[in-house]
C-alpha cells in the first residue's frame, strides 16, 4: 500500500508502544516519510485498551513489615464480595501485575 502522506513509500506493518500509558499498538509505517497510520480494525483494537485503562482505580501502596500491602478501592471490594483474611491470587501480566480474588 502506498503512503496517503507522501505518495512514495510503501506502508510496511509495524508495532510499537505508546510510552506515557504502557500501551502496545500495531499500525503502518511509511518507509519513506515514517509516517504511521491504522486501519479501523487497529484502531478499535488500541481504542479498547485505553477503555479497559480508563477503567482502572488508583491504589495506595503501603510498606507493612517486610512485605507491601495495597489499599482496594471499597466498590471494587464490594463488587468481588472480598472480606477480610479473603485469599487472593497475585499474578504477572503484561502490564504489571494481577489481584484475581478466590
Amino acid at each position: 500500500m502506498k503512503c496517503p502522506s507522501c505518495n512514495k513509500g510503501e506502508m510496511k506493518k509495524v508495532k510499537g508502544i505508546i510510552e506515557e500509558d504502557g500501551i502496545e499498538y500495531e499500525g503502518f509505517r511509511c518507509n519513506q516519510c515514517n509516517e504511521e497510520i491504522m486501519n479501523m480494525s487497529q484502531l478499535k483494537i488500541l481504542a479498547t485498551k485505553y477503555r479497559k485503562l480508563q477503567r482502572g482505580k488508583q491504589i495506595t501502596f503501603q510498606k507493612w513489615g517486610n512485605s507491601f500491602a495495597i489499599r482496594i478501592p471499597d466498590d471494587i471490594v464490594k463488587e468481588f464480595s472480598i472480606k477480610p483474611g479473603a485469599i487472593g491470587i497475585l499474578t504477572r501480566d503484561k502490564l504489571g501485575i494481577k489481584i484475581i480474588p478466590s
